[in-house]
């Protein structure tokens, strides 16, 4: 049977006209993706950055959150317009059949249990902190405690997201990052950064070797290549492709574009196969109208990664006017603990502050995670087999918490170092598969989007460019990382 030509519903009207406060109401799946980062990249890598730094690292933080929204945008748009996720239509790139889905889904399968041992970790320090654990000098019974309360965080956790519901996700999310955007911004402009210093940071590209204070008072983070240091916040920052994924699936539950029509009109794997291009009815009316769902796709991306830059200048500018300066590292056990300074400087009350604050982030962080790794799984799977597709996603879900609770179980009390632990998954999933996915979507678009629907040259130009940063980054840090 043919499959019929796609043809757009009618946009609602707040897409349609002038912008206004309300177009906020597009903003949802992308509170996941933002609050799914903070609590590592920006609240611990991005202080961790301007401590060590100061300020010269901040292009690689700038640049790297607005290419990786590139990046996601890119997907965002192809399943808005065509209703498949790009996963589906990877599956035909040329070589053998199949191998990028199954490459990408088994290299973000390797990842998940690495940030869900090493952030649950983080949490178990930052209460240790919290009930004055980090001040005793017996370091077994610290680090005992540490995995302790991870392990709890990890049962819960597993628990709260094989009950909850996708809007409770959404919701709870979405206060979290509006509450941390507010502490963090008041924090900076208080701080009174150096903010020249920053701009001259943003738009100089150098990579900057360590200072003497950081080799002789830190040596576990100076016999670390500056490349794969630089490299991990990278990664971290923003997520990864394991994240980016499941994001593009929770799509879905939008009903955007081509992502509402009914079931006849959604473009299968099989579709394209022999050279053809998707049944997109080209004229003038539908392509105006894929192109104002467009705009959903832009507020939801664009807004989440609005919050993650300015979550990460803050944090990072942060570090570097209070860290830097006063020649402390986050490291150890006090990963988490020098940043205090940041709202304690205002007052020595706003500690608790602080503390409900990144633990919040680190939870959200978490919360989110597996929600996200459930999707990806389902999305790296489903152009594999038939059955798959057609099988809910919920019935992947309990052996993706089992994997992930259960690997990060085993990594949380077998692995001491968590910055060790998402090094290599922050430089490979969240560099450079993320520049390979620039390159994949490129290709992609030509393959199967009628040319009226296809990237303009301006999207085309940035695309290109944020395939080429990442990969180019991401291939010294893991040659210093192996060597």
């Amino acid at each position: 049977m043919p499959q019929e030509p796609i043809q757009y519903p009618p946009p609602p009207a707040e897409l349609q006209g002038k912008p206004t406060w309300r177009l906020i109401r597009f903003f949802g799946a992308g509170a996941i993706i933002a609050s799914v980062t903070i609590g590592s990249g920006e609240t611990l890598f991005a202080s961790r950055g301007g401590a060590v730094f100061g300020y010269t690292l901040l292009w690689c933080f700038v640049g790297g959150t607005l290419l990786k929204g590139v990046q996601v945008y890119t997907a965002a748009r192809y399943i808005t317009l065509t209703g498949a996720h790009p996963m589906a239509h990877w599956a035909h790139l040329p070589g053998p059949k199949n191998w990028v889905p199954i490459l990408i889904g088994l290299l973000s399968l390797a990842c998940f249990p690495f940030w869900l041992a090493a952030l649950p970790r983080f949490v178990g320090q930052l209460i240790n902190w919290v009930f004055h654990v980090a001040e005793s000098e017996d370091k077994e019974y610290f680090d005992r405690m540490a995995r302790i309360w991870g392990t709890i965080t990890i049962v819960a956790a597993v628990t709260l997201t094989w009950v909850q519901s996708y809007g409770a996700l959404e919701r709870v999310q979405t206060v979290i990052v509006g509450l941390l955007l507010f502490s963090i911004i008041l924090a900076t402009f208080v701080s009174r950064p150096d903010w020249v210093a920053a701009f001259m940071g943003t738009i100089v590209p150098v990579v900057p070797d360590y200072q003497d204070w950081i080799k002789s008072d830190y040596p576990k983070i100076a016999i670390r290549s500056p490349w794969v240091e630089m490299v991990t916040y990278l990664g971290a920052i923003g997520g990864g492709s394991y994240d980016y994924i499941g994001y593009i699936g929770c799509l879905r539950e939008k009903k955007w574009g081509a992502l509402g029509l009914k079931r006849s009109q959604e473009p299968t794997p099989e579709l394209g196969k022999k050279g053809e291009l998707l049944p997109i009815e080209i004229n003038e009316d539908n392509v105006k109208r894929g192109r104002v769902w467009l705009r959903a796709a832009k507020i939801d991306v664009g807004v989440s990664f609005s919050c993650v830059l300015i979550f990460t200048v803050c944090f990072y500018a942060l570090g570097a006017a209070i860290l830097h300066q006063a020649h402390l590292a986050p490291e150890g056990r006090d990963v988490l603990v020098h940043q205090a300074a940041f709202l304690t400087k205002i007052h020595p009350s706003l500690l608790y502050l602080y503390q409900i604050g990144v633990l919040a982030a680190f939870l959200g962080t978490i919360y989110g995670a597996y929600e996200i790794y459930t999707r990806t799984t389902y999305e790296c799977l489903a152009p594999l087999s038939r059955r798959i597709r057609e099988m809910p996603e919920k019935q992947v879900r309990l052996p993706v918490l089992l994997y992930c609770g259960v690997g990060g179980l085993i990594l949380l009390w077998t692995v001491d170092d968590p910055i060790k632990l998402v090094t290599l998954p922050a430089i490979v999933g969240g560099v450079l598969t993320c520049g390979l996915w620039c390159f994949a979507m490129i290709w992609t678009e030509r393959r199967f989007l009628p040319k009226a629907f296809r990237m303009r040259r301006s999207l085309l130009v940035l695309t290109v460019i944020a395939g080429t940063f990442l990969v180019g980054l991401a291939i010294p840090a893991l040659w210093n990382f192996f060597a």
